[in-house]
């Protein structure tokens, strides 16, 4: 990954403070209360996902973050001493030695620039969940009818693949961020080839995100 995340860290934390994410609430009623959860959230800025889970009760027997920015980590540290925060990179999920019973990509795996990568970081996430567990993600829909209109200037020339998934460089203040943008079908083959169970896989209602929620059998 070549974007130093720490050089907007603060700026982007502070903007999604009071973000209310419709998609994490929805993927929250998949959960079960009749167990002890064991959760890794890979890289889902400024602890959001934490802060839901504990807001609705949930009790963890293990929470694990991980993030590329120091920054934050450090920050989400004196909010919530007890849990567990590494600086790693996706492409290295394989350092983690514990298995999980839920495991969170919030808006997370769409930094990943190529189909290696996104292949070798799912069969990684398939041997951290636990057997018949979920894996919960969101993919920003740049091609929705609600984003592209607004982002289509974003887009990097010549990059559509054979599944019509296309790259982006969205400027974020003086800082530009790679997307990749994925067609559903993208995404279908990527799960169906880690061997995850597909439950749901979709434009959510808001049409800001693609959700994906997957099992392991």
């Amino acid at each position: 990954m070549s974007v130093d995340y720490d050089n907007f860290a603060k700026t982007f934390s502070d903007s999604r403070r009071s973000m209310k994410w419709e998609e994490i609430d929805y993927f929250i009623s998949f959960l079960k209360y009749d167990k002890k959860l064991k959760i890794l959230d890979v890289w889902c800025w400024n602890w959001r996902l934490l802060w839901v889970i504990l807001k609705n009760e949930f009790e963890l027997d293990n929470y694990i973050w991980v993030d590329l920015s120091l920054w934050l980590l450090k920050e989400a540290k004196k909010y919530y001493p007890k849990n567990e925060f590494i600086n790693l990179d996706m492409l290295d999920l394989d350092k983690i030695k514990d298995k999980f019973s839920a495991i969170f990509f919030i808006a997370s795996f769409h930094h990943l620039k190529s189909l290696k990568d996104r292949e070798e970081v799912l069969k990684k996430v398939y041997s951290l969940l636990e057997k018949d567990w979920k894996l919960f993600m969101t993919n920003w829909a740049l091609n929705s009818p609600l984003n592209f209109e607004k982002y289509k200037y974003s887009m990097i020339k010549n990059t559509k693949n054979s599944f019509w998934s296309i790259d982006y460089n969205v400027k974020i203040w003086k800082y530009t961020r790679y997307y990749h943008s994925f067609n559903l079908k993208e995404l279908d083959y990527l799960f169906k080839k880690s061997k995850f169970k597909i439950i749901e896989n979709k434009l959510f209602k808001n049409q800001k995100n693609y959700i994906s929620i997957l099992k392991k059998y």
